[in-house]
Protein backbone atom coordinates (compact mmCIF):
# COMPACT_ATOMS: atom_id res chain seq x y z
CA UNK A 1 0.00 0.00 0.00
CA UNK A 2 1.08 3.57 0.24
CA UNK A 3 1.88 6.13 3.18
CA UNK A 4 -0.12 8.59 1.43
CA UNK A 5 -2.54 9.03 -1.29
CA UNK A 6 -2.98 12.16 -2.86
CA UNK A 7 -6.17 11.96 -5.35
CA UNK A 8 -7.73 14.93 -7.31
CA UNK A 9 -10.17 17.16 -5.61
CA UNK A 10 -12.30 17.74 -8.98
CA UNK A 11 -12.06 15.21 -12.18
CA UNK A 12 -9.12 16.43 -14.78
CA UNK A 13 -9.75 15.70 -18.41
CA UNK A 14 -7.21 15.03 -20.67
CA UNK A 15 -8.43 15.09 -24.74
CA UNK A 16 -7.05 13.55 -27.65
CA UNK A 17 -7.90 13.11 -31.16
CA UNK A 18 -9.94 9.71 -30.36
CA UNK A 19 -11.07 9.94 -26.50
CA UNK A 20 -11.52 12.12 -23.51
CA UNK A 21 -10.34 10.97 -20.31
CA UNK A 22 -11.49 11.41 -17.06
CA UNK A 23 -9.41 11.03 -13.81
CA UNK A 24 -12.01 11.46 -11.01
CA UNK A 25 -11.14 11.35 -7.00
CA UNK A 26 -11.76 7.73 -6.19
CA UNK A 27 -12.14 6.60 -2.05
CA UNK A 28 -8.01 6.66 -2.14
CA UNK A 29 -7.00 6.79 -5.15
CA UNK A 30 -7.66 8.14 -8.84
CA UNK A 31 -9.91 6.25 -11.02
CA UNK A 32 -9.15 6.34 -14.72
CA UNK A 33 -12.55 6.44 -17.43
CA UNK A 34 -11.55 6.42 -20.94
CA UNK A 35 -14.35 8.01 -23.44
CA UNK A 36 -14.81 6.66 -27.30
CA UNK A 37 -17.93 8.14 -28.69
CA UNK A 38 -19.08 3.97 -29.38
CA UNK A 39 -17.64 2.94 -25.42
CA UNK A 40 -16.52 3.84 -22.39
CA UNK A 41 -13.15 1.76 -20.68
CA UNK A 42 -12.11 1.48 -16.98
CA UNK A 43 -8.47 1.00 -16.49
CA UNK A 44 -8.57 -0.41 -12.57
CA UNK A 45 -12.18 -0.09 -10.78
CA UNK A 46 -11.07 1.59 -7.67
CA UNK A 47 -12.17 -0.09 -4.54
CA UNK A 48 -15.22 -1.75 -3.92
CA UNK A 49 -17.46 1.15 -2.31
CA UNK A 50 -16.02 3.29 -5.61
CA UNK A 51 -18.39 1.79 -7.83
CA UNK A 52 -21.33 4.29 -6.54
CA UNK A 53 -18.83 6.98 -7.47
CA UNK A 54 -18.05 5.72 -11.05
CA UNK A 55 -22.05 4.89 -11.69
CA UNK A 56 -22.54 8.54 -10.48
CA UNK A 57 -20.01 10.06 -13.01
CA UNK A 58 -21.14 7.96 -15.80
CA UNK A 59 -25.17 8.31 -15.76
CA UNK A 60 -25.26 11.92 -14.21
CA UNK A 61 -22.04 14.05 -15.22
CA UNK A 62 -21.79 12.15 -18.78
CA UNK A 63 -25.49 11.45 -19.66
CA UNK A 64 -24.28 7.41 -20.59
CA UNK A 65 -25.64 4.37 -19.53
CA UNK A 66 -23.16 1.99 -17.33
CA UNK A 67 -23.62 -1.01 -20.20
CA UNK A 68 -21.41 1.41 -22.59
CA UNK A 69 -18.44 0.72 -20.15
CA UNK A 70 -17.17 -2.50 -22.38
CA UNK A 71 -14.48 -3.43 -20.25
CA UNK A 72 -12.57 -2.81 -16.75
CA UNK A 73 -8.60 -3.28 -17.40
CA UNK A 74 -7.02 -4.30 -13.51
CA UNK A 75 -3.73 -3.56 -13.28
CA UNK A 76 -3.26 -5.69 -9.74
CA UNK A 77 -5.22 -7.09 -7.13
CA UNK A 78 -4.92 -4.35 -4.45
CA UNK A 79 -8.19 -3.34 -2.90
CA UNK A 80 -8.05 0.12 -4.51
CA UNK A 81 -7.42 -1.25 -8.11
CA UNK A 82 -9.44 -4.24 -8.56
CA UNK A 83 -11.94 -3.86 -5.18
CA UNK A 84 -15.11 -2.61 -8.02
CA UNK A 85 -14.19 -4.95 -10.63
CA UNK A 86 -16.20 -8.03 -10.17
CA UNK A 87 -19.25 -5.86 -8.27
CA UNK A 88 -19.80 -4.07 -11.77
CA UNK A 89 -19.25 -7.11 -13.57
CA UNK A 90 -21.84 -8.43 -11.65
CA UNK A 91 -24.49 -5.76 -11.80
CA UNK A 92 -23.67 -4.73 -15.33
CA UNK A 93 -21.99 -7.57 -17.17
CA UNK A 94 -18.84 -5.99 -18.02
CA UNK A 95 -15.91 -8.08 -18.53
CA UNK A 96 -12.55 -7.96 -16.84
CA UNK A 97 -9.47 -7.60 -18.74
CA UNK A 98 -6.26 -8.95 -16.64
CA UNK A 99 -3.02 -11.05 -16.27
CA UNK A 100 -3.00 -14.44 -16.80
CA UNK A 101 -1.62 -15.72 -13.25
CA UNK A 102 -4.01 -12.24 -11.75
CA UNK A 103 -6.08 -14.69 -9.22
CA UNK A 104 -2.54 -16.54 -7.51
CA UNK A 105 -1.99 -13.54 -5.94
CA UNK A 106 -4.69 -14.31 -3.23
CA UNK A 107 -5.11 -17.54 -3.43
CA UNK A 108 -5.12 -20.16 -0.95
CA UNK A 109 -5.39 -19.40 2.90
CA UNK A 110 -1.95 -17.21 2.76
CA UNK A 111 -3.77 -15.19 -0.03
CA UNK A 112 -6.80 -14.87 2.11
CA UNK A 113 -4.48 -13.72 5.04
CA UNK A 114 -2.60 -11.63 2.56
CA UNK A 115 -5.71 -9.78 1.72
CA UNK A 116 -7.42 -9.03 5.00
CA UNK A 117 -3.74 -7.39 5.60
CA UNK A 118 -4.55 -5.15 2.10
CA UNK A 119 -7.49 -4.35 2.94
CA UNK A 120 -6.42 -3.43 6.37
CA UNK A 121 -3.61 -1.18 5.04
CA UNK A 122 -5.72 0.61 2.46
CA UNK A 123 -8.50 1.53 5.18
CA UNK A 124 -5.30 2.53 7.43
CA UNK A 125 -4.63 5.08 4.49
CA UNK A 126 -8.30 6.10 3.97
CA UNK A 127 -8.10 7.27 8.24
CA UNK A 128 -5.19 8.89 6.98
CA UNK A 129 -6.86 10.99 4.63
CA UNK A 130 -9.53 11.78 6.71
CA UNK A 131 -11.79 9.66 4.60
CA UNK A 132 -15.00 8.05 5.86
CA UNK A 133 -14.55 4.39 6.56
CA UNK A 134 -16.44 2.64 3.98
CA UNK A 135 -16.82 -1.17 3.00
CA UNK A 136 -13.14 -2.35 1.29
CA UNK A 137 -13.68 -6.02 1.85
CA UNK A 138 -14.03 -7.49 -1.64
CA UNK A 139 -14.25 -10.89 -3.79
CA UNK A 140 -10.50 -12.36 -3.73
CA UNK A 141 -10.33 -13.74 -7.34
CA UNK A 142 -11.03 -11.81 -10.15
CA UNK A 143 -11.82 -14.92 -12.82
CA UNK A 144 -10.90 -12.23 -15.36
CA UNK A 145 -12.78 -12.79 -18.62
CA UNK A 146 -9.96 -11.68 -20.79
CA UNK A 147 -6.37 -12.60 -20.24
CA UNK A 148 -3.69 -10.00 -21.29
CA UNK A 149 -0.49 -10.77 -21.92
CA UNK A 150 2.41 -8.37 -22.31
CA UNK A 151 2.13 -6.49 -25.46
CA UNK A 152 -1.23 -7.77 -25.95
CA UNK A 153 -3.46 -5.01 -27.65
CA UNK A 154 -6.61 -4.82 -25.11
CA UNK A 155 -9.89 -6.30 -25.79
CA UNK A 156 -12.45 -3.74 -27.28
CA UNK A 157 -9.93 -0.99 -27.67
CA UNK A 158 -6.53 -1.80 -30.00
CA UNK A 159 -4.67 1.31 -30.01
CA UNK A 160 -4.60 0.49 -25.69
CA UNK A 161 -1.33 -2.67 -24.95
CA UNK A 162 -0.87 -4.22 -22.08
CA UNK A 163 2.74 -3.87 -20.74
CA UNK A 164 3.35 -6.65 -17.81
CA UNK A 165 5.66 -4.99 -15.05
CA UNK A 166 5.88 -7.06 -11.88
CA UNK A 167 8.20 -5.73 -8.76
CA UNK A 168 4.94 -4.31 -7.14
CA UNK A 169 3.67 -7.63 -7.20
CA UNK A 170 4.39 -10.43 -9.06
CA UNK A 171 1.31 -9.26 -11.61
CA UNK A 172 1.50 -5.87 -12.33
CA UNK A 173 0.24 -4.61 -15.85
CA UNK A 174 0.14 -1.25 -16.60
CA UNK A 175 -1.81 0.04 -20.10
CA UNK A 176 0.19 2.27 -22.60
CA UNK A 177 -1.62 4.12 -25.93
CA UNK A 178 1.76 4.39 -28.30
CA UNK A 179 -0.16 6.54 -30.95
CA UNK A 180 -1.24 9.25 -28.03
CA UNK A 181 1.96 8.00 -25.73
CA UNK A 182 -0.29 8.34 -23.10
CA UNK A 183 0.62 5.57 -20.06
CA UNK A 184 -0.97 4.57 -16.90
CA UNK A 185 0.62 3.36 -14.58
CA UNK A 186 -1.15 2.59 -11.29
CA UNK A 187 1.32 2.89 -8.45
CA UNK A 188 4.80 2.65 -9.59
CA UNK A 189 5.20 6.09 -8.88
CA UNK A 190 3.65 7.39 -6.27
CA UNK A 191 3.35 11.36 -4.63
CA UNK A 192 4.60 12.53 -1.36
CA UNK A 193 4.74 15.90 -0.60
CA UNK A 194 4.57 16.45 -4.23
CA UNK A 195 7.93 13.96 -4.57
CA UNK A 196 7.96 10.93 -6.33
CA UNK A 197 7.98 7.97 -4.09
CA UNK A 198 8.05 3.79 -4.89
CA UNK A 199 5.04 2.51 -4.57
CA UNK A 200 4.88 0.07 -1.34
CA UNK A 201 5.28 -2.19 -1.18
CA UNK A 202 8.06 -3.54 -3.49
CA UNK A 203 8.66 -7.32 -3.50
CA UNK A 204 10.47 -7.94 -5.88
CA UNK A 205 13.13 -5.41 -6.71
CA UNK A 206 15.01 -7.12 -9.51
CA UNK A 207 12.04 -7.47 -11.55
CA UNK A 208 10.62 -3.86 -10.49
CA UNK A 209 13.99 -2.64 -12.08
CA UNK A 210 13.57 -4.09 -15.55
CA UNK A 211 10.22 -2.97 -15.49
CA UNK A 212 11.26 0.45 -14.93
CA UNK A 213 13.47 -0.16 -17.82
CA UNK A 214 10.82 -1.26 -19.92
CA UNK A 215 8.71 2.06 -19.14
CA UNK A 216 11.38 4.78 -19.70
CA UNK A 217 11.29 3.16 -23.04
CA UNK A 218 7.89 3.85 -23.74
CA UNK A 219 8.81 7.81 -24.93
CA UNK A 220 5.50 8.09 -22.67
CA UNK A 221 4.76 11.81 -22.98
CA UNK A 222 1.63 12.20 -20.38
CA UNK A 223 2.08 9.83 -17.61
CA UNK A 224 -1.17 8.81 -16.08
CA UNK A 225 -1.14 8.01 -12.08
CA UNK A 226 -3.54 6.66 -9.08
CA UNK A 227 -1.89 8.26 -6.74
CA UNK A 228 -0.55 11.64 -7.90
CA UNK A 229 -1.14 14.94 -10.39
CA UNK A 230 0.23 14.04 -13.89
CA UNK A 231 3.63 13.84 -15.27
CA UNK A 232 4.63 14.81 -18.25
CA UNK A 233 8.07 14.20 -18.67
CA UNK A 234 10.65 15.72 -20.75
CA UNK A 235 12.55 12.75 -20.96
CA UNK A 236 10.54 9.48 -20.10
CA UNK A 237 13.86 7.36 -19.91
CA UNK A 238 15.52 9.51 -17.31
CA UNK A 239 12.03 9.51 -14.98
CA UNK A 240 12.25 5.80 -14.86
CA UNK A 241 16.02 5.91 -14.23
CA UNK A 242 15.10 8.18 -11.29
CA UNK A 243 13.26 5.48 -10.08
CA UNK A 244 15.50 2.80 -10.78
CA UNK A 245 18.08 4.88 -8.20
CA UNK A 246 15.17 4.86 -5.41
CA UNK A 247 15.56 1.03 -5.62
CA UNK A 248 19.20 1.19 -4.03
CA UNK A 249 18.38 3.52 -1.34
CA UNK A 250 18.12 1.20 2.19
CA UNK A 251 14.53 0.32 3.35
CA UNK A 252 13.47 2.02 6.40
CA UNK A 253 11.79 0.74 9.41
CA UNK A 254 8.35 1.65 8.23
CA UNK A 255 8.79 -0.10 4.73
CA UNK A 256 10.62 -3.34 6.41
CA UNK A 257 7.01 -3.46 8.55
CA UNK A 258 4.94 -3.11 5.31
CA UNK A 259 6.83 -5.52 3.88
CA UNK A 260 6.61 -7.82 6.36
CA UNK A 261 2.90 -7.48 6.10
CA UNK A 262 2.46 -8.52 2.60
CA UNK A 263 4.54 -11.75 2.47
CA UNK A 264 2.18 -13.82 2.61
CA UNK A 265 0.81 -14.96 -0.80
CA UNK A 266 1.80 -18.16 -2.40
CA UNK A 267 3.51 -16.44 -5.36
CA UNK A 268 6.45 -15.28 -2.59
CA UNK A 269 6.57 -18.99 -1.57
CA UNK A 270 7.08 -19.39 -5.38
CA UNK A 271 9.45 -17.04 -6.09
CA UNK A 272 11.60 -17.82 -3.06
CA UNK A 273 11.53 -21.32 -4.36
CA UNK A 274 12.98 -19.39 -7.81
CA UNK A 275 10.25 -20.99 -9.28
CA UNK A 276 9.94 -18.16 -11.67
Amino acid sequence: MKTSCPVLETPQKISTNSFNIHILAGYIENIILIEYNHALLLLDSGCINDVSRIEFYVQQTLGRSMQDIKLVAVTHMHPDHAGGATCLRKKYGIPIAAHPDTDRWYAGPGGALQQLLDCYMATSVARRNHRRLQRIKYQRKLNPDYLINDGDSMPFFPDWKALYVPGHTMHDTVFYNPADQILYIADLICDVKGGYQLPLPILFKDKMSYSFDKLGKTNAKTIIRAHGELIHPDNCEELFDFMKQLLKIPDTDFVKRIILMSIYSPEMKRYNRQDF
